[in-house]
């Protein structure tokens, strides 16, 4: 049968906790990924200016 002591649920604790850690980093980094996709975006659209329709579209908008 599986004992468990102190210092096995320490250990256990220890490593999901660094888990958490490296789970939390992971989601600041793709946080700021898509900050920076969406100011690049943002930027590229304002560069452009604003677009213009296409027969087509304005036909679907009748």
């Amino acid at each position: 049968m599986f004992r468990l002591n102190g210092k096995n649920v320490r250990h256990h604790f220890d490593g999901v906790y660094g888990k958490v850690v490296q789970v939390r980093e992971l989601i600041e980094v793709l946080d700021q990924m898509f900050d920076s996709f969406h100011r690049v975006n943002n930027i590229s659209r304002s560069m452009l200016g604003p677009r213009k329709s296409s027969p087509k579209q304005l036909d679907r908008l009748r």
